[in-house]
């Protein structure tokens, strides 16, 4: 029988980034108590008996291994793992590395329907939207510049979190066929997509597709085309030194002053200005002791 304990195991090759409500109070919004980024190597785990918050996971990279009483799971890329509160788990790095966004939510009045759920791994369409999400507020040092992302934010964690109605598995099949073709279309968000060429992909109607997309993401299918093609943008401006031009034409935009419009409608700053503000914080943090 398993012998659940607390433990954290932390290797030196392992860098994490915390937020809590001292440097973003806008997680207070959310019910978030704390929550980060892990990029991890080495060695690494985490046990908790009986814990105080529900966790979340969403893993972009990487593979991860759980186990909780019900059994032993591997934590793939592109999932939430859901742990509710007083609920024993362990998991545990299972490859060469593993990156993960994760949470510690409070049992608030949103979060309740957490308590009914079990310990589960699941898909999870957002998981790279929102890890790259924490990375903007986790640099960004202005009140004002986080509305956007924290807005965006609570839109994810509602979709992928959010109480729905119990599904066919028609309806099932449905939906991992959407998500299935948005992660396709990730793959070449260069090319000029459109409705029709969505809905020829997933052999649907142009309308039963959008009804469908805002269904699921609450968004029209160029929405959340364009979603996708924002937050590649976005890791691009902060991991890459390509010029804009570059960017926006990996991204599926011919016209770079177009790109950039887009690009602060959607993220408040202008693809400049982001990466600017990137390259201050990340060298503010390397003067830190």
């Amino acid at each position: 029988m398993q012998e659940w304990e607390d433990l954290l195991e932390l290797g030196p090759e392992c860098h994490e980034r915390f937020l809590n409500t001292d440097n973003v109070p806008e997680l207070r919004s959310l019910a978030v108590e704390f929550a980060g980024v892990s990029q991890l190597r080495g060695r690494y785990w985490v046990a908790r008996k009986a814990p105080e918050h529900h966790t979340l996971l969403f893993t972009t990279e990487g593979r991860g291994k759980l186990l909780t009483p019900a059994g032993e799971q591997a934590i793939e890329a592109n999932t939430l793992t859901l742990l509710p509160k007083n609920k024993p788990f362990h998991f545990s790095l299972d490859s060469d590395r593993w990156a993960t966004a994760w949470f510690c939510l409070d049992d608030a009045d949103q979060w309740q329907h957490l308590n009914r759920e079990p310990s589960d791994i699941r898909y999870c369409a957002v998981a790279a939207p929102i890890y790259y999400l924490l990375c903007q507020l986790y640099y960004e040092p202005s009140s004002s510049m986080r509305k956007s992302p924290i807005r965006q934010l609570k839109q994810y964690l509602n979709q992928a979190l959010g109480k729905r109605p119990s599904q066919s598995r028609s309806e099932m099949d449905q939906t991992r066929r959407l998500e299935g073709m948005f992660n396709e279309l990730q793959q070449q968000l260069h090319v000029d997509w459109t409705v029709a060429d969505m809905a020829s992909r997933i052999h649907y109607s142009a309308p039963h597709l959008h009804r469908l997309c805002q269904q699921v993401y609450g968004q029209s299918p160029m929405q959340r085309l364009i979603s996708l093609r924002i937050e590649r943008a976005r890791q691009l401006l902060t991991d890459t030194n390509w010029p804009l031009v570059q960017i926006a034409n990996t991204v599926g935009y011919q016209d770079v002053f177009n790109f950039s419009n887009r690009f602060k409608k959607v993220a408040g700053i202008s693809p400049s200005g982001y990466r600017q503000q990137r390259v201050k914080n990340q060298h503010s943090e390397a003067k830190q002791p």
